[in-house]
């Protein structure tokens, strides 16, 4: 798959403010990529919904054989060649986003209305609950210090210390409190998510310490991923005929390729 460049992609953006964070400028040497090729697959029991890579671990987590909860999955455990694979915990709802953080791995069910924290062995150390409307997708991350979640109802991100006490809500303009549209998230920086929002087409960058909204880009059409390439760039795929992958600039959110 190639991405090519576009000239006239950059009206898209709204509400660009400065940067609050230490991204690098524009003119570094860290360039986006152009192009991707499968390396190799891995044949999976249930249909992926979420998965983290963290050091030389992959964490899948996988949909029950239903859409509703109370059937039996579990997290899978695989390494980065994909070389083997193993049960890492069994749960019975589906795994709606799982990311591991200082050796410890955090999980939301949605379905439950549920995050479980555990251990690298799969012990459970500790858990709480949190509500939102949309039950699909990546929605949890964890970034300096703080659980990040999506709330859709309040179109507003949640913010937990890592011990499960509600810290804060941030309103996010980009976020839309319909039941049944597709919401993502992602890291970006030291203390940033980038946000994404099928029904309403945007994209942002949030500053958790701050609750700045640090720019929207509504360019990308029904986005249904995102993540962010070495801290300056975002990838963001579409629905549309053909899948295509946008790439736009972290730091100012400029459409650059696709």
């Amino acid at each position: 798959m190639s991405l090519s460049a576009t000239a006239n992609d950059q009206h898209a953006i709204s509400n660009i403010r400065p940067p609050t964070e230490n991204i690098r400028p524009p003119t570094d040497n860290i360039r986006p990529p152009t192009s991707m090729s499968l390396i190799k697959s891995l044949k999976l029991p249930s249909w992926p919904l979420s998965l983290h890579s963290y050091g030389s671990k992959v964490f899948v987590g996988l949909a029950t054989d239903e859409d509703d909860a109370g059937q039996n999955t579990h997290i899978l455990l695989t390494n980065k060649s994909l070389s083997n694979k193993q049960t890492f915990v069994n749960v019975n709802s589906n795994v709606t986003s799982i990311q591991a953080y200082n050796d410890e791995l955090y999980v939301w069910f949605a379905h439950e209305d549920l995050i479980n924290v555990y251990d690298l062995t799969g012990k459970l150390l500790r858990s709480w609950k949190h509500s939102c409307l949309s039950k699909y997708y990546n929605k949890l991350r964890v970034v300096s210090e703080k659980v990040v979640v999506s709330s859709a109802q309040d179109e507003a991100l949640t913010v937990y210390n890592l011990q499960g006490q509600l810290l804060k809500q941030i309103k996010c303009p980009g976020i839309c409190g319909n039941c049944c549209d597709y919401k993502a998230m992602a890291v970006c920086g030291d203390a940033s998510v980038i946000v994404s929002d099928a029904n309403t087409s945007t994209i942002s960058r949030v500053n958790i310490d701050s609750g700045e909204v640090m720019w929207t880009s509504k360019h990308v059409k029904v986005p249904q991923g995102v993540v962010c390439y070495k801290n300056r760039y975002v990838l963001a795929t579409d629905r549309n005929i053909v899948t295509r992958i946008w790439i736009l600039d972290a730091h100012t959110g400029m459409i650059m390729l696709y």
